[in-house]
C-alpha cells in the first residue's frame, strides 16, 4: 500500500549575530531557524531557506553550495557548517538520501571542529545540535532504522523543549508523528502530529499548518474517517495558498481530487448496497 506521508522535516540553521542572542522566528517550512545577523552573507543564507521552505530543493542546493564554496575559501567554518546542513536537506527532500547523509556527516564534522576550542555550550550551540540531531535521525528514518530515528528525535525535542523553542518541538513532534504511523501506530500518530500543528498554529507558520494537515489527512485516511481527511487537505491548501508554496499547493490540490474519488465511489457503494 502507497501511503502519502511527506518526509520528515528537519531544521536549518543559520549564522548567529555577534551577541550570540538567537531568535526564533515563523518559518514557512517549519524547521527551527537561527536569525542571521552576524554576517554580510545573512541576506543569501535568508534567500537560499526560503527557497528551501517553499519546496524548490534545486534552487535550495545551488545556492547552499555556492554558500559553501565562500566558506571554504573564506575558511569560515560556522557558514561551512550551515550551507553543509542545510544542502542535506535539499537533497534529503529531493530523494537523494545517500548524497544527504554525506553532506550531514560533514555538517557533523564541521560543528565537532568549531565546538573542540570551547567547553561551554551556548544557546546557539545547542541549537545546531538539535538541528543535526535532527537530520541525523531523517537519514536513520529513511534507512528504515526506526529505534535510531526515535532516538535522535527524543534527545533534540528534549534539546528544544529545554530551549523553549517552539519551532524546533513542532519540527521534532512532527517527525515522531510519521515514525509512530511507519510503525502501524496511528493514534500516537494522530497525537504527535496534532501538537506540531497546535505548535506551528501559535507561530502563524502556515506551511508547516499545511504540512501538518496534509500528514494528518493520510493517517485519518488510514484510519476510514474519510471526511477528516477531506477537511484536513481542505485546510493544507488554504495555508499553502496563503503562503504563496505554490508547489505545495498543487500537492495538496492532487490529493483533494484523490479525496473527491474516494468519497464518490463510497457514496456509489452505499447506494449500490
Amino acid at each position: 500500500m502507497i501511503h502519502n506521508f511527506g518526509l520528515p522535516l528537519e531544521q536549518d540553521s543559520h549564522l548567529p549575530s555577534n551577541s550570540e542572542q538567537v531568535e526564533n522566528l515563523p518559518h514557512a517550512s517549519g524547521w527551527a531557524k537561527l536569525i542571521a545577523t552576524r554576517s554580510h552573507l545573512a541576506e543569501q543564507v535568508e534567500s537560499a531557506c526560503r527557497s528551501l521552505a517553499l519546496g524548490d530543493f534545486e534552487l535550495a542546493g545551488n545556492q547552499f553550495r555556492g554558500l559553501l564554496r565562500v566558506a571554504q575559501t573564506d575558511h569560515d567554518i560556522l557558514l561551512a557548517e550551515v550551507s553543509c546542513h542545510n544542502l542535506a536537506i535539499a537533497l534529503r527532500q529531493s530523494g537523494h538520501w545517500l548524497a544527504a547523509e554525506g553532506w550531514q556527516q560533514q555538517s557533523q564534522a564541521w560543528q565537532l571542529r568549531r565546538s573542540s576550542g570551547s567547553s561551554r555550550q551556548s544557546d546557539d550551540d545547542l541549537a545546531r545540535l538539535a538541528c543535526d540531531l535532527t537530520g541525523r535521525g531523517c537519514d536513520a528514518f529513511l534507512d528504515q532504522d526506526w529505534d535510531l530515528a526515535e532516538s535522535l528525535w527524543r534527545r533534540a525535542l528534549a534539546i528544544e523543549e529545554w530551549r523553549g523553542s517552539w519551532e524546533g518541538r513542532a519540527t521534532d513532534s512532527g517527525n515522531l508523528g510519521l515514525l509512530a504511523a511507519a510503525r502501524g501506530d496511528l493514534k500516537s500518530g494522530t497525537r504527535w502530529l496534532q501538537e506540531s500543528l497546535r505548535l506551528h498554529r501559535l507561530m502563524f507558520d502556515d506551511i508547516g499548518v499545511g504540512t501538518d494537515s496534509m500528514n494528518l489527512a493520510e493517517l485519518y485516511r488510514l484510519q476510514g474517517n474519510f471526511p477528516r481527511m477531506t477537511r484536513s487537505l481542505q485546510q493544507a491548501a488554504k495555508r499553502f495558498e496563503r503562503a504563496d508554496a505554490h508547489e505545495l499547493l498543487e500537492q495538496a490540490r492532487r490529493r483533494l481530487k484523490e479525496a473527491a474519488r474516494i468519497e464518490a465511489v463510497l457514496k456509489c457503494d452505499v447506494r449500490l448496497n
